[in-house]
């Protein structure tokens, strides 16, 4: 591995625990009836959203580990920076897929924390002791296209943080439990 694959593999690793320790903070506290709340009947609950997290960083290690395919080395900063700002962005909605899509499945907040820890801790583990160049293995996402693994991974961190900003809404709304 290249100097800067290191920094960057350490930097990468710092996001996703980052991100881990910002869900676990949004929601710190919070008991089940909060957890449940919707704002509206076709909106998400929080642990609507803890859950589509748990389901997406699943998915995301999998096309990570088992799609993302050898390619020349890749490093874009500027499209590093635009993945950072869309995986955030809020400003408009998008639609899960059905698989990714929240159904009770794990039966509480605190479950669902826990199955996305997990998860995250699975991305976690791989990134640590994958010997590849992420800047030289390439996937292709459905909105975002092709893109290297380290980019990928950075969408991974941006998505948490979006669901984050999310619940941070919904505790915002009106008819919030105390």
């Amino acid at each position: 591995m290249a100097i800067t694959e290191t920094a960057d593999r350490a930097a990468l690793l710092e996001d996703l625990r980052a991100t881990r320790e910002a869900l676990r903070a949004a929601i710190a506290g919070l008991t089940d009836l909060q957890g449940k709340f919707k704002p509206a009947p076709d909106a998400w609950s929080i642990e609507d959203c803890v859950e589509h997290l748990a389901l997406v960083e699943n998915g995301l290690l999998l096309r990570l580990t088992q799609e993302a395919t050898p390619s020349e080395h890749i490093e874009r900063l500027e499209r590093q920076a635009a993945v950072r700002k869309m995986g955030v962005d809020r400003s408009s909605k998008r639609q899960a897929p059905e698989r990714a899509r929240p159904n009770g499945r794990f039966g509480s907040l605190q479950k669902a924390l826990d199955q996305f820890v997990a998860n995250r801790e699975k991305t976690i583990a791989y990134l640590r002791d994958c010997p590849d160049d992420l800047h030289a293995r390439t996937i292709t996402h459905p909105i975002l296209a092709t893109m290297t693994a380290h980019e990928f991974v950075i969408f991974m961190t941006g998505h948490t943080l979006r669901h984050v900003d999310q619940i941070r809404e919904i505790q915002q709304m009106p008819g919030f439990p105390a």
